[in-house]
């Protein structure tokens, strides 16, 4: 069924703005409720059955804003309505003339990006329970390391520099850290028996660590922003969420050399950088491959984010055969 309205909502901590428009871009309504699944739910119904529409004539679209999002993304799932969840700086590159600034006019900006690009809408669909539970572990994992990095920092630092003060920090530090430290080891169990108690995640994350580089935090992260590898149809994709496809940069007779988009998860660019490090340094064809490039007169961050291609097609190759990795996978050499 063809799609009659378009709702844009811009999201907040407490509160959503939104906005409807119709097919030829009319304003039909403004609002303003409360950041609650009970309200956005009234809303929605209320919506429905004034109108007079059916749940598929209505597209709702808004920006990822994290876990401000989850109410209308609950709420979307469970009605059978239609929810796009767009980067924000996607629609602001793709800004119409409105002028101002407000969350009553990012709402519209919103509705009109919608209506815009519907044929390039990607419905939301709610993550396997599993993967979800992965993913908030691993975020609280990360939570816990930096504290326990930073409390630590401190009274080593103070420790050389002032010792009256490292006397002070270790008397109020040493039980918290020490608390911290249990909280991690109970943690990484927890972590440990998500992967064990499902088949194929576990499957996936062990022909994962056979590639050099990859640790395990790189291999459940893959695991998780992939949705177990089910999210990207190939490695290009999949290159291109990460942040590290080249794409060309000319201008008329100007060709400059190709770059990566700033639109990426920088998590997983983070983790692949980290895990290409790791293989220039280690033992390997990558190593070699590094040190070939080098001698020839490559950029270095070039050859580096040729390793990271490399790493990701190799993911996907162990992954789809479903056999650990073995050497000179990487025979493709975009260099």
């Amino acid at each position: 069924m063809i799609q009659k309205c378009f709702i844009g909502i811009d999201i907040s901590k407490e509160k959503i703005d939104i906005a409807c428009i119709d097919e030829d871009y009319k304003l039909m309504f403004e609002k303003k409720i409360g950041n609650a699944e009970l309200k956005i739910k009234t809303f929605l119904l209320g919506f429905l059955r004034k109108l007079k529409i059916e749940k598929t004539e209505v597209l709702v679209c808004c920006e990822q804003t994290g876990i401000y999002n989850r109410p209308l993304e609950r709420v979307c799932v469970e009605l059978g309505i239609t929810l796009w969840v767009e980067s924000a700086i996607k629609i602001k590159k793709a800004t119409s003339s409105l002028r101002g600034k407000s969350d009553k006019m990012d709402a519209l900006r919103i509705a009109d990006y919608a209506k815009r690009y519907s044929d390039k809408q990607r419905a939301h669909k709610e993550p396997k329970a599993e993967n979800q539970k992965l993913k908030n572990l691993l975020n609280i994992r990360e939570t816990i390391i930096i504290a326990i990095s930073r409390l630590s920092q401190q009274v080593n630092e103070s420790k050389i520099f002032d010792i009256e003060k490292y006397k002070l920090l270790k008397a109020s530090f040493d039980k918290p850290i020490k608390a911290l430290k249990k909280q991690l080891a109970e943690l990484e169990k927890e972590i440990n028996d998500v992967v064990e108690f499902n088949a194929e995640m576990k499957n996936n994350a062990e022909l994962l660590l056979t590639i050099p580089g990859i640790g395990r935090q790189n291999a459940l992260a893959f695991i998780v922003y992939t949705e177990n590898f089910k999210l990207f149809a190939n490695p290009k994709h999949l290159a291109c969420y990460a942040g590290v496809a080249p794409f060309p940069n000319e201008s008329g007779t100007v060709i400059k050399r190709a770059r990566v988009s700033k639109l990426a998860n920088m998590k997983l660019k983070t983790l692949l950088h980290m895990a290409a490090m790791s293989c220039i340094r280690a033992k390997g064809d990558l190593k070699e491959y590094y040190i070939r490039k080098v001698k020839e007169g490559k950029n270095k961050m070039l050859i580096l984010n040729n390793v990271r291609n490399k790493l990701i097609e190799t993911m996907f190759a162990v992954i789809k055969r479903q056999s650990g990795y073995v050497e000179n996978y990487f025979d493709v050499d975009p260099c």
